[in-house]
């Protein structure tokens, strides 16, 4: 499309001046690429200096005057989307009603470039919900129809374990293995169908003000077998003030952290639950001692589908934190990740969660939760 405005501005110019002209926009480097069509000999370090200051340059201006070209910024309503570069013919100067056309002529092609790109942004955003919301939908019915299947896999390890005569150890391993293998499979088919849920905002929030020390106290507890043989500090302020939660989705964020932080962290090391009170905020901070995160790919542990490490042996498909991030947001906090280092270096990843704090009422009594559609 780029290449056509530059076709039809050229065919303008060598009509109406008898010149020739070349039409340069920017790359996301905001860097100027000659686009194809154009004739005329471009001097990138003259036509780069307008660009970036948005003035006139070259032939007929008081700015690199020596060059053999007028270049004109193609200035857009947003911004400068690049330079146009005319050759006068016979290298004659340009009259005061020339210099003005061909201005009129360079705020149209500018106005034309910034209308292109911002067409090709909202068909790549539409492309992109489309697919979206395709995958969300064909995640929920594969997730559904195999929760069947798996329930009745867990069923048959359980009977075999009950039904007589009692296994022999050799037997007894197979459907342990094979029991743990569908209750893996199932948890992951449950965060396929939150996913989905949570971000088709079919997920109802539950709120009700409720402190932090008894979600975590909960969450450690329903994590306790992963935990198993590590050193769990809890370093919460006294008084922190109470936070409008849904305590078990926001549990459930708290769940994915600490399984994620044994999963990846070495056995027997410590995670350390922490918090710190702001005027609007309370952050709560998870701590581990494993390798950290990916440098500079911090923000992409979050995104469906990624894991910290691609070729890990760990299961896993890249969800936990994903799901993290969606109830989160939907609470209207923001969730981040870092490596902790102290003199070069790495003490473990850390994640901090931060929920505005609000104002609880001044009688609580029995607070009942009320839903709440969260904002997608």
């Amino acid at each position: 499309v780029d290449t056509q405005v530059a076709e039809i501005g050229a065919r303008f110019i060598t009509g109406e001046f008898g010149a020739r002209s070349a039409l340069l926009v920017a790359d996301e480097h905001q860097q100027l690429q000659t686009i194809e069509g154009g004739s005329a000999p471009v001097d990138m370090a003259v036509a780069q200096w307008a660009f970036e200051r948005g003035e006139e340059a070259g032939h007929g201006t008081h700015t690199l005057p020596a060059s053999t070209c007028l270049v004109l910024p193609l200035k857009a309503p947003m911004r400068v989307r690049g330079v146009l570069v005319i050759e006068p013919p016979g290298q004659r100067a340009w009259g005061i009603e020339q210099r003005r056309l061909l201005q009129t002529c360079a705020s149209l092609l500018a106005i034309s470039l910034e209308r292109i790109h911002y067409i090709e942004v909202a068909q790549s955003s539409t492309v992109q919900i489309e697919s979206e919301r395709l995958r969300n939908s064909l995640l929920s019915a594969i997730s559904h129809d195999l929760r069947t299947p798996l329930a009745s896999l867990v069923g048959l390890a359980d009977a075999l374990e009950l039904t007589p005569p009692a296994l022999s150890p050799a037997q007894h391993d197979v459907a342990l293995a094979m029991r743990q293998s569908a209750q893996r499979m199932n948890a992951l088919v449950n965060n396929l169908l939150d996913m989905a849920r949570l971000q088709a905002g079919a997920v109802q929030l539950h709120r009700a003000w409720q402190p932090l020390e008894e979600v975590v106290g909960s969450a450690l507890a329903a994590c306790s077998p992963v935990l198993q043989g590590r050193e769990i500090r809890v370093s919460l302020p006294d008084a922190l003030p109470l936070l409008h939660l849904d305590t078990v989705l926001f549990e459930r964020v708290l769940v994915n952290l600490l399984e994620n932080a044994a999963k990846y962290t070495p056995a027997g090391s410590a995670i350390h639950l922490s918090a710190r009170e702001r005027s609007d905020a309370v952050s709560l901070l998870v701590d581990d001692h494993g390798p950290g995160l990916p440098k500079g790919h911090e923000a992409r542990v979050f995104e469906k589908f990624e894991r910290g490490q691609r070729e890990s042996a760990t299961p896993g498909v890249g969800l936990g934190l994903a799901i993290c991030r969606a109830i989160v947001e939907a609470h209207g906090g923001t969730i981040e990740g870092h490596t902790r280092e102290h003199g070069g270096a790495v003490q473990g990843a850390r994640f901090v969660i931060t929920l505005p704090r609000g104002t609880p009422p001044a009688d609580l009594g029995e607070p009942a939760a009320s839903p709440e559609t969260p904002t997608p």
